[in-house]
């Protein structure tokens, strides 16, 4: 987040222009009186003089009682300790002239502040009390209504930064020591326990008593990042390459134990009777053809036989 230098409270330019206003009403008053029943030549010219200045000086009296509050914007009025309870919303508002207000952005805000602007990696310890480094990002708004209680209870727009960032950084510490790193795949349950922690931290009560308040509310929440520690990573490396060899080692294992069995079944059902009875079928089957080559294993080889060749040579003697 981007802080700006501490506030200081300095005259605002309405209670210079009340001044302003009341002197050129209390000169004119004066003109006024001092010409009264005087009968000169620079009566005529004193007494529009006197006018104006009673127009300009009822003009400050009133532009200095007149606010703008710009869109986006919550003002608090306060005044000699006094804080008004009522917010000015966005809009032109009468407030009396010794009256300051605070101006509050009612925008959503956003931590990291911008696209420049370096993330903070948080340490946070997990259900084992195991080191882990984690980069989110939060968007956030105040509540108008609120603004009195704030001006009141925390003061300017830094503190209210400062708190949001303190219940950032409680919140994704507590969130993730309901974990473990067995848990840190996760994601989207590790960053909604972060978030309802961080919420529930930007509730706050003062010191004095009084009910509770709400700072500001989440709208947001994204875990951009969560590393366990190195040794940690390297282990579930390691584990990671061993679940793979054995696998694949099971691979091999089941690869070569059906080719045992196709082997073994090959030698069950191959048997010279098996194959006698195949060759007896396939005679059998072909007996009606014309075009028939056999092939008859003997012990001197395997010679062929053209039996359609045969069938015609019988045919023509």
């Amino acid at each position: 987040m981007v802080y700006n230098p501490p506030h200081v409270i300095h005259p605002e330019i309405p209670v210079v222009t009340l001044v302003l206003g009341t002197a050129f009403v209390l000169l004119a008053f004066i003109l006024q009186r001092a010409i009264h029943g005087t009968q000169s030549r620079n009566t005529a010219l004193i007494r529009p003089a006197t006018g104006l200045l009673y127009v300009l000086g009822v003009g400050l009296a009133i532009t200095s009682s007149v606010k703008v509050i710009d869109a986006g914007q919550v003002g608090v009025r306060h005044a000699f300790g006094t804080v008004d309870p009522t917010p000015l919303l966005p809009g032109i508002r009468f407030v009396t002239p010794w009256s300051q207000v605070e101006r509050y952005s009612t925008r959503e805000e956003q931590y990291p502040s911008g696209a420049g602007s370096a993330a903070e990696s948080m340490a946070a310890l997990s259900s084992e009390q195991m080191g882990m480094t984690v980069d989110v990002a939060v968007r956030w708004q105040i509540d108008p209504l609120e603004a009195p209680r704030i001006f009141t209870e925390i003061g300017t727009e830094e503190r209210i930064q400062s708190v949001v960032l303190n219940a950032i950084r409680n919140g994704v510490r507590d969130g993730m020591s309901r974990f473990s790193i067995n848990d840190i795949s996760q994601r989207g349950v590790i960053a909604g326990t972060m978030e309802a922690e961080v919420d529930s931290a930007l509730v706050t009560r003062s010191k004095s008593g009084g009910l509770p308040f709400r700072v500001a509310t989440v709208t947001a929440f994204f875990l951009r990042d969560l590393q366990p520690p190195e040794q940690v990573v390297q282990a579930i490396n390691a584990k990671i390459a061993q679940e793979q060899q054995i696998e694949t080692e099971r691979h091999r294992v089941e690869v070569a134990r059906l080719q045992s069995a196709q082997q073994q079944l090959l030698n069950q059902t191959l048997t010279p009777e098996a194959l006698t009875k195949q060759y007896l079928e396939v005679l059998e089957a072909m007996k009606g053809s014309d075009n028939i080559i056999l092939l008859v294993p003997t012990e001197g080889g395997v010679p062929v036989l053209d039996i359609g060749a045969l069938r015609r040579n019988l045919r023509g003697q």
